[in-house]
């Protein structure tokens, strides 16, 4: 007899960016989920365009414990780790920003993790078309929608968008494991004229970006690719909370102090106590 998962296993497919926007767009996603699921997002400093066609998926902040409900958006830059939760089948379609990317296709200033309704950036036509076309299974249709409703989008290009993604790409080559001043030196500014581009840029100072690509390459070296379930950050972060590592060597390998740590680790096992797996699949 087929087992519960294998029967109801996830499609996922990534397909590379059209050149013209590969200063705002990284990749796009389509996933398809024949029933619930529940999954950790890292916090890897990247805004996200998300069409989703299906129920809508409740997203919780551990730390703070606030939710928020995640159907057709744009968001902002993410800066913390939060827990996805779908009850039921769902395909959905998302763009990958690169850093700077919301702020390439939105005139205004990126706020992290803060969303809006995806027609606002797109058009309300093309999200319907986008939504039809996935419950069809055209993934190439959906994807073709896409791509040209961002051509009609006025571009946002700057040289000094272009010079902090390099200094970017450069921390991230090193897991985020660098300071401030090293990418100010790699985008060839000061320290000041660093930070104002992060926040008008990318929406976060400097240390949070770093901050949290720290956190989410701490994770993905202890796990690994694909989706991260749960109990697996869990169980990763806890471990490394009790390796006993000084607070300087926790704050600078994993982009939060060890209070934060053992904070989180505490929050989030209540969280799946409270909320049990078995109600996502």
């Amino acid at each position: 007899m087929q087992n519960k998962h294998m029967a109801a296993e996830r499609s996922y497919r990534r397909f590379e960016a059209p050149s013209r926007f590969a200063s705002a767009v990284e990749h796009a996603w389509i996933t398809r989920d024949p029933v619930g699921f529940r999954e950790v997002s890292l916090p890897d400093g990247r805004g996200l365009v998300l069409v989703v066609a299906g129920p809508s998926a409740w997203v919780s902040d551990p730390l703070t414990g606030t939710a928020r409900d995640e159907g057709t958006s744009v968001r902002g830059p993410a800066l913390r780790v939060e827990v996805r939760e779908v009850t039921g089948a769902a395909v959905r379609l998302g763009l990958q920003l690169a850093p700077s990317g919301l702020s390439r296709l939105w005139a205004a200033r990126p706020v992290p993790r803060t969303s809006m309704d995806a027609a606002t950036l797109l058009g309300a036509d093309v999200v319907l078309a986008v939504q039809e076309a996935l419950v069809q299974g055209d993934d190439a249709r959906a994807l073709a929608t896409v791509w040209a409703a961002l051509d009609r989008l006025p571009r946002h290009d700057s040289d000094e968008a272009d010079r902090l993604c390099e200094a970017l790409r450069f921390a991230e080559s090193q897991r985020g494991l660098v300071r401030s001043a090293d990418l100010a030196r790699e985008a060839g500014v000061s320290l000041g004229e660093l930070h104002r581009w992060c926040v008008h840029l990318l929406g976060v100072e400097p240390s949070q970006w770093l901050s949290a690509v720290r956190f989410s390459a701490f994770v993905r070296e202890a796990i690994g690719p694909g989706r991260l379930r749960a109990e697996d950050v869990l169980a990763a972060v806890r471990w490394y909370s009790q390796a006993g590592y000084n607070a300087r060597e926790v704050e600078r390998f994993t982009g939060i102090t060890p209070a934060i740590l053992r904070r989180l680790i505490d929050r989030l096992d209540a969280f799946l106590a409270d909320r049990p797996e078995s109600l996502f699949v």
